[in-house]
Order: structure tokens, then C-alpha cells, then sequence
């Protein structure tokens, strides 16, 4: 009797074993196979100010929305044509909106601890979305022009600026003008006019941006984003290839 009792209770664990490793194989094929991956090696951690213009065009340190915030960005130092970014939405919550500009864009919440713990995350193809390029014709209306450097605690940085090249466009609509102050990395271009513009010409240094800020037609600062840490990390944002729109497979 307990002879037989123990030779269920090894056909059963040894059941119990195969189907783990078939699950395991079906999830290691699945994974190699059937979905695409963005590998970010950066997370990149900045302060964004606002400026409050005064009825006399004047700026003052008051923000618009009435608070600091950060946001975070995760990045791949040789590719830059993806990125995420991270928000705070509450004190347990991220908002992560995600932008590949050759056909893919996502936004979705998640837990802090969940998001900031996590190798890999896994995105549902429910929240995927199609990335219309419909902006690539305003790289016809654009340039980035290269500048001197500048001295930010002594040390030399590069800077460039993406800025209309229509005088009348850019008097009959007041268009701002966006300046960067660059660090090293690929160029980390948030806009997807200035992502079209760079790929088109490739005319400016490398560098993600150690200080990035607008300046309106009448020369008032809109808002200025500062670099205020950089972490080495190994994560990886992983999509269905059912909802993979990118151009590059």
C-alpha cells in the first residue's frame, strides 16, 4: 500500500514537474519569438520649471500649475528613435508614456514599486497604439542651427537649437524656439518634429540634454528642464509582435 502511495505521489510531482517545464519552454518560445523588445540603458531624472509670464512680459519662478515636478526617462544610449517617460500621477503611481518614432506609441499606469523593481515590462497590445509620423513635413519648416558653448559651474557644453527657418510662419504664429545644452549619449529628442529633423540631416553633436528649455516669440522663457541624475540600468519594455507598428521589426 505504501508502495503504491509513493508511486502516485512520484507520477503526480512528476506530472506536476513536465507541465511546469512545457509551461517554461512555451513561455521561453514565446518570449524569443513572439514579441518585441525595447532595451533601455539609462534612466535619466529631471526637474521641470514652468515660468508664469507677469501681464507685464515679464517671467517670474511661479508655476503655472503650481507645483515642482520630475520626470524620468528611460533610455537607450545607441538608439534614439524610443524612449519612455515617467511621471508621477500619485504617491503609490507612475504614469509611462511611450513613444518609438518609427510607429509605436503606449501610455499606461503602474505601481511604483512594481515599475521600479521590474527587468522587463510587459505591455497588454490593448494599450498599444499606431504611431502616425503625420509631422514629417515639418522638418521643411524647421532646422537645427549650432551655437556657441556654454559654461554651466565652469564647465563647456555644447548647445544647439531647433527653431523655425519661415520668418513669416514664424511672425504670423509667434513660434517658439527650443534650445538644448547637451551632455553625452545619442541626442534624447522629445518632440517627434525634432526626432524627424535629426534623422533627416544628422547635423548636430551627440548628447542627450543636460538643460533643455522654450523661449517664446517674444524672447519670454517658457519652461526649462535640468538634468539632475543619471543611473546605468538594464531594463527592457516588451510588446506583442501583433501590436508591433514599428518600421524597424
Amino acid at each position: 500500500y505504501c508502495h503504491n502511495v509513493l508511486l502516485l505521489f512520484i507520477l503526480i510531482n512528476t506530472f506536476t514537474v513536465m507541465k511546469y517545464l512545457t509551461i517554461l519552454l512555451l513561455l521561453i518560445s514565446t518570449y524569443s519569438f513572439s514579441q518585441k523588445h525595447y532595451n533601455f540603458d539609462y534612466l535619466l531624472e529631471y526637474d521641470v520649471t514652468y515660468y508664469k509670464h507677469s501681464e507685464k512680459g515679464g517671467i517670474t519662478d511661479t508655476l503655472q500649475n503650481g507645483k515642482t515636478f520630475k520626470i524620468y526617462y528611460l533610455t537607450n544610449s545607441k538608439f534614439n528613435n524610443y524612449r519612455a517617460e515617467i511621471t508621477e500621477l500619485d504617491t503609490l503611481t507612475y504614469k509611462l508614456i511611450f513613444t518609438d518614432n518609427l510607429g509605436v506609441s503606449l501610455n499606461v499606469k503602474a505601481l511604483k514599486k512594481d515599475l521600479d523593481n521590474a527587468e522587463f515590462i510587459n505591455v497588454d497590445c490593448k494599450y498599444v497604439k499606431k504611431l502616425s509620423n503625420r509631422f514629417n513635413y515639418l522638418t521643411k519648416h524647421y532646422d537645427f542651427i549650432n551655437l556657441n558653448d556654454t559654461l554651466l559651474k565652469d564647465v563647456s557644453y555644447k548647445r544647439y537649437k531647433l527653431t523655425s527657418i519661415k520668418p513669416k510662419k514664424t511672425k504670423r504664429h509667434k513660434l517658439a524656439t527650443l534650445f538644448y545644452i547637451i551632455a553625452f549619449h545619442l541626442p534624447l529628442l522629445i518632440h517627434t518634429t525634432a526626432y524627424n529633423e535629426f534623422n533627416k540631416e544628422h547635423s548636430i553633436p551627440n548628447g542627450i540634454f543636460k538643460e533643455r528649455y522654450l523661449v517664446d516669440y517674444d524672447g519670454n522663457l517658457d519652461f526649462r528642464e535640468r538634468l539632475i541624475s543619471i543611473q546605468k540600468i538594464d531594463k527592457k519594455l516588451v510588446i506583442g509582435d501583433e501590436c508591433n507598428y514599428s518600421a524597424n521589426k
